[in-house]
This record gives structure tokens, sequence and C-alpha cells, in this order.
């Protein structure tokens, strides 16, 4: 009945253990965790021997970690995108880090989970597949710390994705986290991944980031920028027209307090490049007050950007810098270049999705703790047909609000 419990729980899982229709391995793995594993030394199964499995790092059992700790080493029997399954257990838990094998070596961090004391290790290949196991040792873990599994859905391997940072949920940080890993698919032929979509969600509020892969390799800081408290960070991939296909997820906890939604840098916001900060202190030099600040970012984006009317969608690598350089760009361009300039120097700005006859983006800022209204591509000029007339207007800048309303509908924060 035991072993009947704890195979539900594993299935129950989903995010490792795909199928309920492996009781072999699934047993393999109970059954070794009732077994008291010899904290002086590593316990190889004959499988190990078999599938000529061996670690360099650790050399024994009985190791120490603090909050982690290290595994290399080769498994000669082993192809491309074959995993290392390592699950850690400590008083009834258990959580699984799985370790990419490339050219018949691996290498990685493990978390341990569960604070402070002992925690058993057993490492799993998959033969046939079934997951079998070829080791079992024992780490000392001296961090009181308390991780959680980051749990890794099926995408996650098929598309070769590897992330190194970090290494498990649970953890606190200080308004940002750093994701960084690796892009290398199974098959040529999977779509070539070029950027990777993240949600970072604080209860109802979400926000959505692009971070590009480049030379197969990803790395970038998100924000935690909703304020103290438990956050949810998914990782996903480009999926069929305007889906994402989830490929994994963690919790995090943020220890700042302030609610920073409006002044960090955000996707396609680069408002700490030193390339905006430099231009938004040029352009607001000679105003005194944060109104005049405003309208003078307001006037330099409307008549230095023109409007694009080849340009149909928003796309991924959309951004205030592409929008400087290239001089042109959509509604959605316009805003995200005057929010960059305002949050760089500390005025709060945020991004309007709406409707203005059609889809339509604009900008609110912060002014002596009142929101105000712009909206630069209508203060840049207007259509004619097929071709676009630069026309510089300044109505558009903090205009009468039921005026606004009348022609720009269905405002909504995006993030």
């Amino acid at each position: 009945m035991r072993k009947l419990v704890i195979l539900l729980g594993l299935c129950l899982l989903g995010s490792t253990l795909t199928s309920c229709a492996l009781p072999i391995a699934v047993y393999n793995y109970v059954d070794s965790m009732e077994n008291e594993v010899d904290s002086k030394k590593i316990e190889y199964t004959d499988e190990a021997k078999k599938s000529g499995f061996t670690l360099e790092k650790p050399a024994t059992g009985a190791v120490e970690g603090k909050g982690e700790f290290f595994i290399q080493g080769s498994l000669a029997e082993s192809k491309a995108g074959d995993i290392l399954s390592v699950w850690v257990t400590k008083d009834g838990l258990s959580g699984e880090k799985q370790v990419v094998i490339k050219d018949k070596k691996f290498h990685g961090a493990i978390p341990l989970f569960y604070g402070k004391g002992q925690h058993q290790v057993e490492i799993l290949i998959e033969k046939s597949g079934i997951r079998v196991t070829v080791a079992k040792f024992t780490v000392d873990n001296t961090s009181t710390v308390e991780q959680t599994p980051i749990k890794q859905r099926q995408p996650y391997k098929e598309n070769g994705i590897t992330l190194s940072q970090p290494i498990a949920g649970g953890k606190w940080y200080d308004g940002k986290i750093l994701l960084e890993g690796t892009v290398e698919p199974l098959s040529k032929d999977l779509k070539l991944i070029k950027y990777l979509v993240v949600h970072a969600d604080k209860g109802d509020d979400t926000s959505m980031y692009y971070i590009p892969v480049v030379d197969q390799k990803f790395s970038q800081w998100i924000p935690l920028r909703f304020g103290a408290g438990d956050y949810s960070v998914s990782l996903s991939v480009d999926g069929e027209g305007e889906y994402f296909t989830p490929v994994a997820d963690m919790d995090v906890k943020n220890t700042v307090t302030a609610d920073l939604r409006d002044l960090l840098p955000g996707s396609g916001i680069e408002s700490d490049d030193p390339e905006i900060i430099s231009l938004s202190k040029k352009i607001t030099a000679s105003a005194s007050s944060p109104m005049e600040k405003a309208r003078a970012i307001y006037k330099h984006v409307a008549t230095n950007v023109s409007y694009d009317m080849k340009k149909k969608d928003n796309y991924w690598n959309d951004g205030a810098l592409k929008t400087l350089h290239e001089r042109k760009g959509i509604c959605h361009d316009y805003a995200l270049t005057t929010i960059a300039l305002l949050r760089a120097i500390e005025i709060p700005a945020r991004y309007i999705g709406g409707d203005a006859g059609e889809p339509h983006a604009w900008v609110e800022a912060k002014i002596g703790g009142k929101w105000i209204t712009m909206d630069p591509t209508w203060g840049s000029g207007y259509s004619v047909g097929k071709k676009f007339v630069k026309a510089y207007d300044s109505s558009y800048f903090n205009p009468n609000p039921s005026s606004f309303k009348k022609t720009h509908k269905k405002p909504e924060v995006v993030y």
C-alpha cells in the first residue's frame, strides 16, 4: 500500500515523469529511498557499471554543501539529448534537478531543497524508456534556506533548453532575477529559437519580457517590478499564432518593498541603457520642471520618429533603441521610446494599449502625483492614403481628458 501511494504522488508531479506506465523505474526509485544509504561512500548499482557511469565529483559520499553541491562525470552509454535525473530527498520530501549529458560528459550544480541537514541523493538515467538508478549518496546541507524544484515541462528537453541560473525556485531576490542558460535543440528539424518569453507575475499583476538567444545562449536580468512578495516566473517558447508554449516554471520572492512597475526598465524599454539616459538628459537639459521635461521628450519623439506605413505588427525585438536608430516605427514603437526616455530621468511612465479606431498605443506619465496622457504617434503627423505626412502637433501632449476619450478608448496598462 505504501508503494502505491508514493507512486501516485510521483505521477502527479507531471513536469518530470510524463507517464504512470513506468512501474519498474518508479518502484526502483521508491525502494532505493527506503533503504539507508551508507553516508561514507557513493553506492553504485550494477546498471552504473553496465552503462559506463562514473562520478568525478563528488569523489566520496557524506559531502557538505551550502544550499547546493556540484556533480561532474561521464556516461559512456549516452547520446545527444540524454539527461541525468537527480532526485534529492529529505524528511519525506523529494525534488528533481535534470542535468544534460553532452559528448558523454555532464556537470552541474544540484540544489539542496529542504534546508539544513542530511539530504539523500539518487541519480537515475533513462534506458529503453525506463529510468534506472545508477548511484546513491548523501549530502549534508549547512544552509537553512528552503528552496523549491523548478518545474520542467516536456518542451524543455525537446528544445534543448538548459537553465543554468537559477538552479532552484523559492529563493529571495533584491528586485530582479537572472535567467541564464543555453538552447541546443535535439533535432535540426526544430525551428531555430531566436528568443524566449518570460512572465513574472505577482497575483493579478503580470509582466512579460523577451530574452534574445544569441549563439545558442541567453542571459538577462528580469525585474520583479510589483514590490515585495511571492512571484511566479515562467519561461516559454513561441508557439502557434499568438500562443506561447511553457517550458519551465518557478516561484521566487522579492525583498524590495517599493512598487517600481512604472520606473524599472522593461521589454523594449531600455531606460537603463547609457545611450537612452544620455539622450534623455540632453533633451531635457533646459527644462526646469517635470512637466517641461515630459513635454520636451514628447516633442523629441514626435518630431524625430516617422510613422512606418509598411510595418503592420509588433515584433519581439522592438524597443526604444531600435526605434531611435531607425527613426521610424508604429504606435507601439513611439510609446516604448517615450516611456524609456521618461523613466531614464525618473519620471514614472506606463504603456497604454487601447483603441483609436483600430488597435493603438499611447503613454501616461506621472507628474506631480497625477497621471497625464500623451500620444506621440498622433503628435507626429498624419496619413494621406499610403503616405505619412510629418506634421508636429503639440495638442496630444496632456490633452483635455474628455476630448481625448472621444477618440481613444478601452485603455489597458501593459507591463
